[in-house]
């Protein structure tokens, strides 16, 4: 079965004062809506189908119930302190049934699929199902599943005629950056578990490749985490190529987001 990489997270502070900040610097962001059973509200910044959303909570009581499911985003954000920066990566499958099924007999926890919804600004209801999987001495998270009501073309087709895919943004996702203490033992893992490709070498990072993007994994020094106030393994950089811009970085708390890197 194959996964495509769907969605970066990003815990902000404000995602509407983080939509204001990157619309400036051209990249496209827009209102998302409310996750009314996590207490959760984001704006999302698209590129094709894959995209970033900016994320942060405006109900506590519900976010703290969220956060007792094992593996999910809110979980993860709870074990890091609630530090704002990169969290997670969503892969999406059009099998999560199955995909369920196989990383059980993998020998992993795993919850759901769960039923999930999201309200937009406009009223309209958009779908989708969340799968979370893991081991309790696993060191960083995997990526959680997800499998969207509406197949891409028609949800491509509705994020051009919302505006969240800009008609005119050239600008594409081409990998997100990971900070991990062991990057063979953690590649390797990912590679067997998510059915990837054999792993690429490079001089300072190792590689793995989904159909439409790359992840690259870099040794995690303790000194530069703390510069980055990124305390944990996991992502930390998106690297994004626009043929009408310089090179440009955009730094947050925990998070760069490269242009032209």
């Amino acid at each position: 079965m194959t996964l495509y990489f769907d969605h970066l997270v990003h815990q902000v502070q404000s995602p509407d004062n983080t939509k204001v900040f990157l619309n400036k610097r051209n990249i496209h962001t827009v209102n998302g809506g409310q996750h009314t059973m996590w207490g959760t509200y984001n704006t999302l910044s698209y590129f094709g189908l894959n995209y970033i959303e900016q994320i942060a909570i405006y109900d506590r009581n519900l976010f703290e119930n969220a956060a007792k499911l094992p593996y999910s985003l809110h979980y993860t954000f709870k074990r890091v302190k609630e530090h704002h920066g990169f969290s997670r990566i969503a892969l999406r499958t059009k099998n999560i049934e199955e995909e369920g099924q196989r990383l059980r007999a993998l020998g992993f926890e795993v919850y759901g699929p769960d039923a999930c919804s999201r309200t937009r600004p406009d009223g309209s209801v958009i779908e989708w199902k969340l799968l979370h999987f893991g081991k309790s001495e696993q060191a960083i998270d995997f990526p959680f599943l997800i499998e969207w009501a509406a197949d891409d073309e028609d949800r491509f087709a509705q994020l051009q005629a919302s505006g969240a895919i800009h008609p005119k943004q050239s600008i594409t996702m081409e990998s997100v950056q990971f900070y991990v203490k062991d990057v063979r033992a953690t590649v390797k893992l990912w590679q067997e578990v998510l059915q990837l490709p054999e792993p690429e070498q490079h001089s300072q990072y190792m590689s793995l490749r989904f159909p439409n993007i790359r992840l690259d994994f870099y040794e995690k020094d303790a000194a530069t985490a703390m510069a980055l106030g990124h305390l944990s393994e996991g992502p930390f950089g998106v690297t994004l190529k626009d043929p009408e811009k310089i090179k440009e970085t955009i730094v947050f708390p925990g998070a760069f987001y490269w242009i032209n890197r």
